[in-house]
């Protein structure tokens, strides 16, 4: 950790102390595998730690799912410059095969250059059940509001959900607004879905428990980046606004599973530390 990062997030956290979100509680407790089974593997290779990612594989039982659905689940990126990192980042994406994308927000930031957004969303796979998107709050924070990061993405087949679903075959699809740099309408978002299994995109954990509800199977989201800096026994030091108690890894309300990513890229400096950037597979499967 060069001290200039390690600078820098001490100076964000610093400023999190007056929004009372650092040594959460909620952040202690280690993550919970996915109901089916979880495990990591490495896809890549740096030399610290937030070079280096791990695909996470995820298997979940989902009642009236007619046939295995996988999807691959990417958050967090904060794509800013080109680089190595870009690159290595691009690399490893082309190569998987999932059934479904999700991108759940963050995928760029501040000061991000259009060519690298482009170099990102160019070297998704081409999923055959579809390439789907939410807002976070850096999109809209970050020079990328709504408007402007949907043309975006429509430049490369990506829908952006905002409040509202699309039927994939399989599957039901429901993306919402952010809830913190937005006004997310869950009712707007789910009028006319069907009984059909149904997937949730979303960025800010906080809005699980309005997400959990009929016909809901499982939630994704992102935005905690689970701390980004973990401590031995004392967990994360800082958790943004919007995380709440949903840090990392699974959760359940209602029959309702929702997983939270630790997401790829960094927020306030190039720091993690007992926590690598996380590329997420869920394979859905029939219960």
């Amino acid at each position: 950790m060069r001290l200039v990062d390690a600078y820098r997030y001490v100076r964000g956290v610093s400023r999190g102390v007056r929004r009372g979100d650092t040594f959460p509680a909620a952040a202690r407790v280690p993550a919970r595998p996915a109901p089916g089974g979880s495990r990591s593997v490495w896809v890549g290779r740096g030399r610290v730690e937030s070079d280096r990612f791990e695909l996470s594989e995820h298997v979940v039982a989902v009642p009236g799912l007619e046939r295995p659905v996988e999807v691959l689940h990417l958050t967090d990126v904060h794509l800013r410059g080109p680089g190595p990192w870009v690159d290595r980042l691009c690399e490893v994406v082309s190569r998987q095969r999932p059934d479904l994308v999700a991108l759940t927000g963050d995928v760029v930031t501040r000061g991000f250059q259009v060519a690298v957004a482009d170099q990102f969303l160019s070297a998704l796979p081409a999923a055959p059940l579809g390439r789907f998107a939410v807002i976070g709050n850096w999109e809209v924070w970050g020079g990328a509001p709504k408007g402007v990061w949907e043309a975006h993405l429509a430049r490369h087949g990506i829908p952006l959900l905002h409040d509202r679903w699309v039927d994939t075959g399989p599957l039901q699809v429901v993306g919402t607004d952010d809830f913190l740099s937005g006004r997310p309408d869950v009712d707007a978002a789910f009028a006319g879905t069907t009984d059909k299994p149904t997937l949730v995109l979303t960025h800010s954990p906080a809005l699980f428990p309005r997400l959990a509800r009929a016909p809901s199977r499982v939630v994704l989201a992102g935005h905690t980046h689970a701390g980004q800096v973990r401590m031995p026994f004392a967990g994360a030091l800082f958790l943004p606004r919007g995380s709440s108690r949903w840090v990392h890894g699974w959760y359940e309300q209602d029959g309702v599973h929702l997983f939270v990513s630790r997401g790829i890229g960094w927020s306030i400096a190039p720091v993690r530390w007992r926590c690598p950037p996380e590329l997420a597979l869920i394979r859905l499967v029939p219960g």
